[in-house]
C-alpha cells in the first residue's frame, strides 16, 4: 500500500554490537544472520588490567629472551588469544626450533608427564595434543589463571599444583617423564634431583633446561676483553645461575644414561665477525641453554622390592 509505514526492526533485545551488525545486514524485510563463531577459540576470561611489564616478562621467558627486551608485542593486547598464539608460534620457530625434539613432544603418548615451571603452558598443550597425560607444577612466577585459560581455549584441562620449596606433592613413582625448566628459577639441583628420582617411575626420564655456563657470553668476555669499546653484547636470556654438564651429572648421580648438549643461540648475541658461520654449528658450541637428560634405572625397582636381611631373619 502506497504511503504505508515501513515495518520497523525491533532490536530492543540485542546488544549494541548486535544492533550495529543487524542494521548493516538488513535489506527490506529480509534479515540476514552471521554464521556462528563457535568453531573459533573462545576469548579468555575477563581479567583485571595487567601490568605491561609483567606481560613483557612472560613473553621474554616464553621465547628465552633477555628480561630487558621490550619489542615485538606492542601491537597486541597482552594475554589475549592473538598474543598467546603469536608467542606459541615464535617459541617453536627459528631460534626455538630445537625445542620439540629436545622435549620429545611426540614420543610419549599415553604416558604421564610432569611439567615444572611451565611458563604459559605452550609445552603442556603440545604434549596433550600428542596424547600424553600432563600435570603442572607452578612457582610464584607462573599465573595459574592464565595457564588454565590458555589450556581451555585449546580444549584441554590439566591438574595444577603450586610448589613450596623443593618438595613435590606427588606420590612415589607417579610419572613417566619430568620436564624441569630451570632457566629462570633458582633450583637447588642436588636436593631437587632426589625429589625427581622419587616421583619418577623406574625407567622414567628427567628432561631439564638449564642456563649453560660455557655459552657465547662467557667466551666473548674471555676472548674479547675490550669489546665494550666497539660493541656491547646483549644481556643473558636467562636469570638462573649457570651450570655445567659435569655439575649436573654429579647432582643426578643416582640416575643413569646422562646426556647433555647445548642449544639456543641468536646471531644478535654474537660479534659480527662470527655471524657468517652456520648457526646450527655455533649453538652446539656456544648455546645459551644446556639440555640435560637422565634415566631412573630399572634396578631401583628391584632394590625397592628386596627384603632387608634383618626383616627376613
Amino acid at each position: 500500500m502506497v504511503g504505508a509505514p515501513k515495518p520497523r526492526l525491533d532490536l530492543t533485545h540485542c546488544g549494541k554490537a548486535d544492533k550495529r551488525r543487524d542494521m548493516s545486514r538488513v535489506s527490506g524485510h529480509l534479515r540476514l544472520y552471521a554464521m556462528s563463531d563457535s568453531a573459533e577459540a573462545p576469548p579468555l576470561p575477563v581479567r583485571p588490567p595487567a601490568n605491561p611489564a609483567s606481560a613483557a616478562d612472560r613473553a621474554n621467558r616464553e621465547l628465552i629472551r633477555p628480561a630487558s627486551y621490550r619489542r615485538g608485542h606492542s601491537r597486541l593486547e597482552p594475554h589475549s588469544n592473538a598474543w598467546l598464539d603469536e608467542l606459541e608460534h615464535k617459541r617453536y620457530s627459528r631460534h626455538g626450533a630445537w625445542l620439540p625434539k629436545a622435549l620429545e613432544f611426540g614420543r610419549h603418548p599415553g604416558e604421564s608427564i610432569l611439567l615444572i615451571n611451565p611458563g604459559l603452558g605452550s609445552d603442556a598443550i603440545r604434549f596433550l595434543n600428542n596424547g600424553s597425560e600432563v600435570s603442572l607444577a607452578l612457582t610464584d612466577a607462573d599465573d595459574p589463571v592464565l595457564i588454565r585459560a590458555n589450556l581451555a581455549r585449546h580444549g584441554w584441562m590439566a591438574p595444577i599444583v603450586t610448589l613450596a620449596g623443593s618438595h613435590l606433592p606427588f606420590a612415589d613413582g607417579a610419572f613417566d617423564i619430568v620436564v624441569l625448566n630451570a632457566l629462570y628459577e633458582t633450583v637447588e639441583v642436588a636436593k631437587f634431583s632426589e625429589e625427581l628420582f622419587r616421583v619418577l617411575k623406574c625407567g622414567g626420564k628427567v628432561i631439564g633446561l638449564f642456563p649453560a655456563r660455557f655459552d657465547a657470553g662467557l667466551w666473548q668476555d674471555l676472548l674479547l676483553p675490550y669489546q665494550h669499546w666497539y660493541w656491547r653484547r646483549p644481556a643473558d636470556p636467562t636469570a638462573a645461575p649457570k651450570t655445567t654438564a659435569r655439575r649436573l651429572r654429579r647432582a643426578f648421580a643416582q640416575f643413569e644414561e646422562h646426556k647433555a648438549y647445548k642449544r639456543h643461540l641468536r646471531r644478535s648475541e654474537l660479534p659480527h665477525i662470527c655471524r657468517v658461520l652456520p648457526l646450527v654449528v655455533l649453538e652446539r658450541l656456544f648455546g645459551r641453554v644446556l639440555v640435560f637428560k637422565a634415566m631412573k634405572p630399572i634396578s631401583a625397582a628391584r632394590a625397592a622390592l628386596s627384603v632387608p636381611d634383618n626383616l627376613a631373619a
